[in-house]
């Protein structure tokens, strides 16, 4: 690849979302993740994790816990409502109130029959799950003081709660509590919170508590087996191996401590011990999940930590907003930054030509005029953002809320900035996907009202949106639409959902926008993370949460040749890969460089270049050089097809601003960190 001036923009300042609850679905191998915000992410963590939807918060929402009911996912919080979600949607599909107030945590039953919620005066409700709805059941005896958290029994004839000092041990059947255990307190005048529960399969009873103790009860005669002072704060998550032989906690002591059950030889009695602690997180962890062998961990850094051992692995996912969050206008040279519930236009600075030193890899170029804010838009009563987009010459700028599609003129006028309505009635109260074509003359949104996909095309005129028709993807059997993109010469709409089926549709001004041409390419195992379409070839170059990488040629529709020969020379090292694709571009000036980026490094695929062997590493080039690797030759590697051209932190976005200039979006670690709230203080070493 040749060399090119790279715009690294670090003014992307994202606020940090803490994570309050995470709940896991082992057949579909789905996380749910509720942030601070009201907003839910579900991600995909069959292959490489990645956010396969976002259910936008809503301030008058609340989410203390969520669940997975078999594909079905429920929340409950502070508002006293049970909702179901509608992952088609994504929008609240069913509310169900509670008797008692704000809720604070549920449960269901192994049978996946019957949902208990615990509530803030003190009531157990329990729901019969329908194959559509919940119905109300029944109402247990009062308690005194709020339920703070709640756990079935495996055969699902007891319900365990936790609250302050107290866990109880309740007939799911009568409604009547059996045993009432209490714990101690480190201090006479301080309770202790009951925070978190687990249930091994022997039905006995882990508690976590505010005085940093694992404790275990015997739930048959109410009394406590033992307990370990594994932190020095609050323990707010507790989780038990899928063998049921490993329990993990954590909490304001973020450290994560493991305890294993072993057999005492001597007795035969069957004893937890301290096994291994990691520190995988500086600030509060509030929710940890084991799945698949892997330990899934957040809280108020937003992070999401997936890691294992044997042998010791750690991968942190940052809080970032589900892409796209960033769009280049080429002609206007602007970017715009999505927020939660506000955009940012900024005019980026033009490098100084002046310079008479020749250009080479890794040098830095003064600007003549630094990056202008040219304006911030926010959203009516603060509504998270949808979707949001803006045309070439960044004149028209459309987003959307849950309640309200907005589309505005923009224009900078002898240095004023200048935003006005555009008269353009969208009928629709919300869009999930927007996009204008690369002419700037087609603006295409995509809905979904639960029975249907919906494509909707306008002409961008002047200062109006002038609609032209819509069509819908059910017949291509596309649902639940993940990526849409334009082909470079406006005619083609490629469209992915989450299913891992893709479509290619003419939307051509030529072509019957009602019942445009479309044809399907092979269905893979996996959903795409990533795809972008060649300007000259029209190569559809598509890569999937496996990292499976197909070249298809959208005029010949078939897999290109090169395509075909990639498949089994993939190198093991980026198969292994944690993070996925999130971003193709190409080379403008030589048609065989694919460029490809995922949250820290930027791949060169090389296509004129021979693959190496599977087991060879991919090397990196750092300001233009190939660094060294002792088992291979430099002048070898120079060749390789495959390379790492560049280290990020974070990257969100890359794309070209012209043929000589690329535009890098980068959220610093350090921003995200300084502004969360002081850690626990911890003597280390002595100090």
């Amino acid at each position: 690849m040749s060399t090119c001036k790279i715009h690294n923009i670090r003014f992307y300042n994202l606020e940090p979302r803490s994570v309050t609850c995470l709940s896991y679905e082992p057949k579909t191998k789905k996380l749910a993740l509720a942030r601070n915000d009201n907003s839910i992410e579900v991600w995909n963590v069959g292959n490489a994790p990645f956010v396969e939807c976002t259910i936008s918060g809503n301030a008058e929402n609340s989410i203390e816990s969520i669940l997975w009911i078999g594909p079905r996912l429920f929340s409950t919080g502070l508002h006293g409502m049970i909702a179901e979600y509608d992952l088609t949607t994504l929008t609240i599909k069913n509310e169900v109130a509670v008797t008692g107030g704000a809720a604070w945590c549920m449960d269901v039953n192994n049978e996946k029959t019957c949902l208990a919620v615990g509530t803030e005066d003190g009531y157990i409700n329990t729901f019969t799950v329908t194959s559509d709805a919940l119905i109300y059941e029944r109402i247990f005896d009062k308690q005194r003081g709020r339920i703070l958290c709640i756990k079935w029994d495996n055969t699902g004839e007891m319900i365990y709660t936790g609250s302050t000092d107290t866990i109880r041990v309740w007939n799911a059947v009568s409604g009547h509590a059996i045993h009432k255990m209490t714990t101690s307190r480190k201090e006479a005048k301080k309770e202790t919170i009951i925070w978190c529960l687990e249930v091994t399969d022997d039905n006995v009873i882990i508690s976590g508590d505010s005085r940093g103790c694992l404790s275990f009860w015997d739930p048959h005669i109410g009394t406590l087996i033992e307990s370990h002072e594994s932190h020095t704060a609050d323990i707010l998550a507790v989780t038990l191996s899928h063998d049921m032989n490993t329990v993990y906690c954590a909490g304001v002591d973020p450290v994560v401590r493991s305890f294993c059950k072993i057999t005492v030889k001597s007795s035969g009695r069957q004893q937890w011990v301290k096994g291994i602690e990691r520190r995988l997180h500086a600030h509060d962890v509030r929710a940890l999940i084991e799945a698949d062998g892997k330990l899934y961990s957040a809280g108020v850094d937003g992070y999401l930590a997936q890691s294992s051992y044997p042998p010791k692995v750690l991968v942190k996912y940052p809080p970032l907003l589900q892409p796209p969050c960033a769009t280049v206008c080429r002609k206007s040279r602007c970017i715009l930054l999505r927020y939660t519930n506000f955009l940012e236009l900024w005019r980026l600075g033009s490098y100084s030509k002046s310079s008479s030193e020749s250009v080479h890899p890794g040098m830095f170029h003064q600007l003549e005029d630094e990056p202008i804010k040219l304006l911030q838009l926010k959203t009516k009563r603060d509504e998270n953002i949808i979707s949001c987009a803006i045309n070439k010459d960044s004149k028209t700028i459309v987003y959307s809320t849950d309640s309200h599609v907005r589309v505005f003129n923009f224009d900078v006028v002898e240095g004023d900035a200048q935003l006005s309505r555009n008269d353009t009635d969208i009928s629709t109260t919300r869009i999930q996907k927007m996009l204008f074509s690369p002419n700037g003359k087609l603006f295409v949104t995509i809905n979904n009202d639960g029975k249907k996909n919906t494509v909707t095309l306008y002409k961008v005129e002047k200062k109006h949106l002038r609609h032209l028709g819509f069509f819908n993807t059910n017949r291509e059997s596309i649902v639940n639409i993940g990526l849409v993109r334009f082909s470079p010469d406006n005619k083609y709409l490629v469209c992915a959902d989450r299913h891992g089926r893709i479509a290619v549709y003419n939307v051509s001004e030529t072509a019957n926008t009602d019942a445009p041409m479309a044809w399907l390419l092979p269905k893979y195992s996996c959903p795409p993370t990533a795809m972008a379409i060649q300007k000259d070839t029209l190569n559809l170059v598509i890569v999937y949460s496996d990292h499976k990488i197909v070249e298809y040629n959208i005029l010949q529709r078939q897999y290109t040749k090169f395509s075909n020969n990639l498949q089994s020379r993939l190198p093991k090292q980026w198969l292994a890969r944690s993070f996925p694709i999130t971003n193709i571009i190409f080379d403008p000036r030589n048609e065989n460089i694919i460029v490809m980026h995922d949250d820290s490094n930027v791949y060169v695929i090389d296509k004129s270049n021979e693959f190496t062997e599977k087991d060879t590493k991919v090397p990196k080039r750092e300001n233009g050089d190939i660094t060294e690797d002792s088992n291979y030759a430099l002048s070898s590697q120079s060749q390789q097809a495959f390379q790492v051209l560049k280290k990020y932190k974070h990257l969100v976005y890359l794309d070209w601003l012209n043929d000589e200039e690329l535009v890098a979006v980068e959220v610093n670690p350090i921003s995200l960190t300084e502004k969360l709230p002081p850690t626990l203080k911890q003597k280390w070493f002595g100090m």
